[in-house]
């Protein structure tokens, strides 16, 4: 039986965000999502306004795929926040490394799924879907926002220290490093990034230390080649 990947997740406290505010983010995030379909995700829904579930393209690649989501939250701000910020850093006020309350939760489930509702991914069942569904329940009681649950016990056991350090470090992130991490777990070369940021190739370079995305590179590819031969 086909094994597959399952991301269900919410958005941090939604409903501390005013509404105009909250209309753009839930519409920026269904348009993050499209974007990522067939490459990164097969199918997902977006329901109650502030919850997502995505099927996966694949279990090797859910890891980068939920860090693309996750990433994307911690670099957003609202068009009006955004421009006053850059309004500030051209008067050397700010710098830049700014930070905003949007984040995510994000559980990821493998395993065998029993259907799939294509039109309606909330409604489909089986092992993968409730190991993810299940681990953000317990997600919302605690205070980390990440986390992995896959019919191989010690995986989860051997992999879980490292999942935690990640959220810690993703908790802390600036948006001008989540932003940046953004576009390298979607393999964009150093100059395309510089290009699309519009700063030097020497500052793409020095957020990619200051993100430590070398550690963050090597957990994705540990989890990759693991799971890869998973059946």
């Amino acid at each position: 039986m086909t094994i597959y990947a399952i991301i269900t997740g919410d958005i941090v406290s939604s409903g501390k965000i005013k509404p105009a505010a909250r209309q753009q983010l839930f519409e920026s995030i269904n348009d993050l999502l499209k974007k990522m379909k067939k490459k990164w995700i097969r199918e997902y829904e977006t329901y109650r306004g502030d919850s997502l579930q995505c099927v996966a393209a694949s279990p090797k690649e859910v890891l980068r795929a939920a860090l693309i989501i996750r990433s994307f939250m911690k670099a957003y701000a609202i068009t009006s926040f955004k421009s006053k910020m850059l309004q500030r850093k051209k008067k050397s006020i700010a710098k830049g490394y700014f930070t905003t309350s949007f984040d995510i939760r994000l559980a990821i489930g493998i395993g065998k799924a029993d259907f799939i509702n294509k039109k309606k991914i909330s409604s489909s069942d089986g092992e993968a879907f409730r190991f993810s569904g299940g681990t953000l329940d317990k997600l919302k009681h605690s205070s980390y926002r990440l986390a992995i649950k896959t019919p191989h016990t010690d995986f989860d056991q051997q992999i879980e220290p490292s999942i935690l350090l990640l959220d810690g470090h993703i908790q802390k992130w600036t948006q001008n490093q989540a932003e940046l991490v953004y576009y390298k777990l979607q393999n964009k070369r150093e100059d395309e990034i510089a290009n699309l940021l519009g700063i030097s190739q020497s500052a793409v370079n020095q957020r990619t230390k200051t993100a430590q995305w070398y550690a963050i590179e090597k957990l994705i590819d540990y989890f990759e080649s693991t799971i890869q031969n998973w059946k």
